[in-house]
């Protein structure tokens, strides 16, 4: 099949220019002008942008939430990435129940996300059941074309709880055969410390998960994953970075020639933690997410670090709570909301790139370019799918999307869905969106509506030694 993208402006990490893409058998076969026909379809991208399909570096799908039992929404509503301008999601695969990490990883291949999926899947192996046989797996996981793994250094007492003697293993290890290691850097003994503090003096309601998970205690963390990582000489991802406490310790270490790449999210860059302020528990409840957001400091710097190469990368941390299990926070004993009790999550993958090009292109706070480096080939490099996803070049696949820039709207959760009740930047203005996306060359969003089909994505397996590795050379 002959696909022809023409009269669009090519935007990538390092580049804008006028040309025309000729598509062939799912890959990009040229880039350039007047190419002789015929074409089985023609795409004009006249007066719009086209970015390579985006890649989204953290997502948690049919995943484990934070109390170690119950998954968050499933697979079938991926097609929300689509909608989004993301035709890559690297999905975080916890252990199932009984099983070790091989073979977890196989179930969710061809059984969790099979023949639902609907943009390229690609796979971060995470421990939850640390055994004997953890540190064994690692080289099959590479094999198996999974060479990044993440580890939770907070929610001590559920089975995602690594100590430190585990996070020390697991990267020597990952060292050996070319694994990057990834973080969810919080120190659990200053969450229990001001959790139970606060619960003791009656404090429950949604606003107190901010105010028990201080910045310093997701700095301690994330200071002592560099400093653990650098004597193992394995390169590390730190994930959801929410504050300037913690993003000035990956500066600091960047500067010292550290192998450590950052991670921040949509929500702490345009959301705020008097979300949680709000007066009706089952509306504040939506936005508890792990780290908290947090106040308009921390979104300044963060901005400035992404600008800075301080922080390198915009994950989603896509984890769509439903409304029911929210609820769980409500404790009958006492009458009100536990916020102990409520899940951990937001929705996001759909509005990934919707945020950053709102706030961050159009407000004049980030180039296009840098725009495209931190949400499609960064992730892609990170996760060894470089340049198969992440950029527009000849050979890669034909993942596209074409970007009206002059669109100006409102998010609602009908305009944006997110496969549950809520969409947790509800409200905010909207300039831009993905009119068109192709996934390897097939038209999977059209006047951006979905018109794809559950199990349309792959399993796009990454190569180990990625870009983190580059950094430890250095």
């Amino acid at each position: 099949m002959r696909v022809l993208v023409k009269n669009g402006t090519i935007v990538t990490a390092s580049s804008e220019y006028q040309a025309d893409i000729l598509i062939e058998d799912e890959k990009i076969a040229a880039i350039g002008h007047n190419f002789p026909g015929p074409f089985d379809k023609e795409i004009d991208a006249a007066g719009k942008y086209v970015l390579p399909g985006g890649v989204d570096n953290h997502a948690h799908f049919e995943a484990l939430n934070t109390d170690g039992v119950t998954t968050n929404a499933g697979y079938d509503t991926t097609y929300v990435a689509l909608l989004g301008g993301t035709t890559t999601i690297v999905d975080f695969c916890t252990n199932e129940p009984g099983m070790n990490l091989v073979d977890s990883v196989k179930y969710r291949l061809d059984v969790r996300a099979k023949g639902r999926v609907a943009p390229d899947l690609a796979i971060h192996a995470c421990c939850t059941d640390y055994t004997d046989e953890t540190l064994g797996e690692l080289k099959k996981l590479v094999d198996m074309g999974i060479p990044t793994m993440k580890l939770f250094l907070a929610y001590r007492g559920t089975p995602l709880y690594m100590d430190d003697t585990k996070l020390l293993a697991c990267l020597e290890e990952a060292a050996k055969c070319g694994m990057t290691m990834m973080v969810h850097a919080e120190n659990p003994d200053v969450l229990d410390r001001h959790r139970n503090g606060e619960a003791e003096k009656g404090h429950l309601a949604p606003k107190y998960h901010y105010m028990t998970r201080p910045p310093y205690g997701e700095a301690e963390a994330v200071a002592r994953s560099i400093r653990f990582a650098d004597a193992m000489g394995c390169p590390i991802c730190i994930v959801h970075v929410s504050c300037e406490e913690a993003g000035e310790e990956i500066r600091r270490a960047r500067a010292e020639g550290k192998a450590v790449i950052g991670e921040t999210c949509p929500h702490y860059l345009v959301l705020d933690k008097s979300k949680m302020d709000h007066p009706d528990w089952k509306t504040a409840v939506r936005w508890i997410c792990s780290p908290p957001l947090r106040g308009q400091e921390d979104r300044d710097y963060l901005w400035t670090a992404l600008n800075e190469d301080w922080l390198s990368v915009l994950g989603s941390d896509n984890s769509s709570i439903p409304m029911y299990q929210k609820e769980w926070g409500w404790d009958e004993e006492k009458g009100c909301c536990d916020f102990r009790k409520v899940p951990n999550g937001c929705p996001g993958a759909g509005d990934r790139l919707n945020a950053l090009w709102t706030y961050g292109v159009a407000k004049g706070r980030m180039t296009k370019q840098k725009f495209v480096d931190v949400c499609c080939t960064i992730p892609a490099k990170i996760n060894g799918l470089y340049p198969r996803k992440g950029t527009i070049q000849v050979g890669s696949d034909a993942d596209l999307v074409i970007f009206d820039p002059d669109y100006q709207g409102t998010i609602t959760l009908e305009t944006n869905p997110t496969g549950i009740e809520y969409n947790v930047y509800e409200g905010l203005e909207q300039i831009g969106r993905a009119e068109t996306v192709l996934l390897r060359g097939q038209v999977v969003v059209d006047q951006a509506k979905y018109v794809g089909f559950p199990g349309q994505g792959r399993f796009i397996p990454g190569k180990p030694y990625g870009l983190g590795y580059d950094l430890l050379k250095k």
